[in-house]
């Protein structure tokens, strides 16, 4: 399938952002140059090739090829028999946009209107899976009362016409099924700017601009386009010790929980403690690994370690980290995910560059930038499964439970963004709030896969189907689990999506057996397999690690990181349960330890 966009002279600018966002979902594209004046309907026969393409309508391009005569009836009949579907975008409140989705409709919308209310919300039709996916049944808002637009109608319950998105009671977003084609009309005047920075901005404040559109596309291209592959999710519970209770969480307690309520809980470990975990609960993580895994959450979670430029500290950090869950795994058993979470949030690019070539699967954080530059993210970047923007690694990006709301999940799983949520030990003074979430979540995203963070990373993959049937992925992560789930023999071809520093590969393994068939180009790497039906196969990209380390990180920084340690479990454990005493604590490691 590929998306027709017309022109005068050269493309419109809302045209321009369409086939941006087109491309970028992996939608093919194609423009046609509106030229003669006279024969409309002709002239677009003998430009479109009968290819089943999906047109897009531009009111602002019709009407300076048609004029002010209106728009031609056989242009109309044309137009509908000739395309099976048919995005209309960019409506404006004007008598020429009311004309185009009047025609187009053959009657059942009769105009474009202003938003009548303020603070109105967006109401997402229950039964529109189809084309709204995860968002169906949901309502968030405020609209955008400058961008949107509503539709005019006085049949609703037309059998022909389908509601999909509404404002204030009126449609927004409607689709149309007539003689043979499906139009979908969205009254939204913009298209949102892949580069435009929104940062933590609310997601109404863009919605409109961007998510219809993509939902329109992605239900016109099907599986041609890019798609994620699972939804998956995980609470994040930072600084635990493996002990029966650490400040207000108990672990038994915590497993009972995820159980009941079908959730996964990954511990965020400081590798400083590997000598102290109890074999008890040890044992409960080694059997119970669909609801409970443990992470890297630093080395001695001292205040800005991982913050850090200095490349052959943080080498030897990350070194000292490895080597003392290797140790904790050799006694307790229990396997540590190749995942960082970064102390305190505080990161630094060099820190990205050295966990990529300490070959781990995937930072996550709360905080999306490095400490030293405060960025904000853009919408593409918010829009695919991680951030790669820092020295080509990926970073997922994880919110508490006050910050993820409904629509947000839906949000992460429409672009494949693992639903992560982040709690410290003391959610469980209140745990109906993390048993909310898990609820919330499971309703949102029944198909949800509750997983640990090496998982969530290894899944984290984009996929399409080429026109010559090779399944492509899209890789985000340097560990990649591709499945067969069908009864035959699938070519698949897998692109990691890092073109930095290709030449650091040492290679790639295929259930730890070296692969060939690699191709390099444009600096992105690219390994074509097949698939037996019915298998399984994981995919771990090695790199080479040259940056050097140094012996020991030092007798004083072993004595600061005991004292840190131990001062922030007294905090954690008793200092917590009592308010004053915990709030001068607080100022005292800012003052003095910086824990």
């Amino acid at each position: 399938m590929k998306l027709v966009i017309p022109y005068i002279d050269e493309l419109n600018d809302l045209d321009v952002r369409m086939v941006r966002l087109a491309e970028f979902l992996g939608v093919p594209c194609r423009t046609i140059a509106l030229e003669d004046l006279t024969a409309h309907a002709e002239y677009v026969g003998r430009s479109v090739p009968e290819d089943g393409s999906c047109l897009v309508v531009n009111p602002h391009v019709l009407k300076e090829w048609v004029g002010d005569k209106g728009i031609p009836a056989e242009l109309v009949s044309f137009v509908l028999s000739r395309f099976t579907r048919i995005l209309v975008h960019g409506l404006r409140v004007d008598a020429f946009d009311s004309e185009l989705v009047a025609a187009l409709s053959r009657g059942r919308l009769k105009s474009v209107e202003a938003i009548d209310g303020e603070r109105l919300d967006y109401v997402i039709a229950k039964d529109a899976q189809h084309i709204c996916e995860a968002f169906s049944g949901l309502s968030f808002g405020p609209a955008n009362s400058v961008n949107d637009h509503v539709f005019f109608c006085t049949n609703d319950d037309n059998p022909a016409m389908q509601r999909l998105i509404s404002i204030g009671g009126r449609p927004f977003m409607v689709s149309v099924r007539l003689e043979g084609s499906e139009i979908l009309f969205v009254a939204s005047e913009d298209v949102a700017d892949l580069n435009a920075e929104v940062g933590d901005s609310p997601l109404a404040e863009y919605f409109s601009r961007f998510v219809p559109h993509t939902m329109a596309l992605r239900y016109a291209a099907g599986d041609e386009c890019w798609r994620p592959c699972k939804a998956q999710a995980s609470i994040v519970l930072d600084d635990p010790l493996l002990r029966k209770n650490y400040g207000f969480l108990n672990f038994e307690y915590l497993l009972r929980l995820a159980e009941e309520h079908n959730f996964h809980a990954a511990i965020a470990f400081i590798p400083h403690n590997f000598q102290r975990s109890s074999p008890r609960i040890a044992r409960m993580f080694r059997k119970n690994t669909a609801h409970l895994s443990i992470c890297f959450h630093g080395n001695d979670h001292t205040e800005g370690e991982f913050a850090s430029t200095d490349l052959t500290l943080l080498n030897t950090l990350l070194q000292v980290a490895e080597d003392r869950m290797a140790l904790h795994y050799q006694m307790t058993g229990v396997a540590c995910d190749r995942v960082m979470v970064f102390p305190q949030g505080n990161f630094s690019i060099e820190a990205m560059k050295v966990l990529k070539f300490h070959n781990f699967d995937a930072a996550v954080n709360t905080v999306p930038h490095p400490a030293d530059k405060v960025v904000r993210l853009t919408i593409g970047e918010l829009a695919q499964p991680a951030v790669l923007r820092y020295g080509g690694f990926p970073l997922f990006v994880r919110k508490p439970i006050r910050q993820t709301q409904s629509h947000d999940i839906a949000y992460n799983l429409l672009f494949g963004r693992p639903i992560l949520i982040v709690e410290h030990h003391d959610i469980f003074q209140h745990p109906d709030s993390l048993v909310e979430i898990a609820v919330r979540i499971n309703s949102v995203a029944p198909k949800a896969h509750w997983c640990s963070l090496a998982t969530v990373a290894g899944d984290a993959i984009l996929a399409r189907i080429a026109p010559d049937g090779t399944h492509q992925i899209r890789a985000y992560s340097g560990t990649v689990r591709i499945s067969n789930d069908s009864d035959s023999i699938k070519r698949y071809s897998i692109e990691w999506g890092d073109p930095c520093e290709v030449d650091s590969i040492d290679q790639i393994l295929m259930d730890g057996v070296p692969c060939y068939g690699i191709e390099i180009e444009d600096a992105r790497i690219r390994l074509s397999v097949e698939l037996a039906p019915h298998s399984q196969r994981t995919f771990f990209l090695v790199r080479r690690n040259d940056h050097a380390i140094v012996r020991s990180l030092g007798l004083r920084w072993s004595i600061q990181a005991f004292l840190r340690r131990r001062l922030s479990e007294f905090r954690d454990n008793y200092l917590s349960r009592n308010r004053s005493l915990l709030a001068f604590a607080k100022a005292f490691q800012r003052r003095f330890l910086k824990v």
